[in-house]
């Protein structure tokens, strides 16, 4: 790995941005499948069945499973002299889930007792798979994930708080209100597919703003420089 690490677009940015738009897709037809059987099972005259365990399980593993997906594609897509899709996957995203599946039970104690704290731990944890993905000192087990990923985003907290709720809360409010309806593949498949667009531009957007924060501080805190 490369003294410092950047971000731009790269020449084989449409290649990676194909594989983040199928990973979306995906996630899509998948949450809006298990939505559907959940809310089968719920309005049944029957009254709830053992399924809807199943259900909620394999929707909480898409939860888990495809954002950290989405997050490892942009990562991989934007940042610069990093090794190919394949070789990236395989060494990176098993590290990445036990690493998110920590920093969400931190945040769910957290939660349950305060849940303010709670917000707060879960801004700090975000960075958790970045520092699995680009971290030479996590490579070499200097560092825990989560702490290190707590030093790095209380450098810059207020922009990501900005970004989160840019992305996370104004922006899927907004379409939310406008094309809720139009989102659904029974429904509207044309539409939907315009959608899932939209939705992989954002998500790449939001990594692009991120990433170039995250990677400032992380070459600052391990190597000295600034870029």
């Amino acid at each position: 790995m490369p003294n410092t690490i950047k971000v731009e677009f790269k020449k084989k940015f449409w290649t990676g941005f194909l594989l983040i738009f199928s990973a979306v897709l995906a996630a899509t037809f998948a949450d809006q499948l298990l939505n559907k059987q959940i809310d089968s099972i719920i309005r049944s005259p029957q009254g709830l069945s053992n399924m809807i365990w199943v259900w909620g399980l394999l929707s909480l593993n898409v939860t888990l499973f495809f954002p950290l997906l989405i997050t490892l594609l942009c990562s991989q897509t934007l940042a610069v002299n990093v090794h190919s899709f394949r070789s990236f996957f395989n060494g990176k995203f098993e590290l990445g889930l036990i690493e998110t599946l920590r920093a969400w039970g931190k945040t769910f104690l957290w939660c349950f007792v305060f849940i303010i704290p709670g917000l707060i731990k879960y801004t700090y944890y975000l960075m958790a798979p970045y520092v699995v993905f680009f971290s030479e000192r996590y490579a070499e087990g200097e560092v825990d994930a989560l702490e290190y990923s707590a030093l790095l985003s209380k450098k810059f907290w207020w922009r990501l708080n900005l970004w989160l709720t840019v992305f996370y809360f104004v922006i899927p409010v907004i379409l939310s209100s406008l094309l809720d309806e139009y989102r659904l593949f029974s429904l509207h498949p044309v539409s939907a597919l315009a959608c899932v667009l939209l939705e992989t531009c954002l998500v790449l957007s939001f990594n692009y703003f991120i990433l170039k924060l995250f990677f400032k501080y992380l070459n600052e805190v391990e190597h000295g420089s600034v870029i």
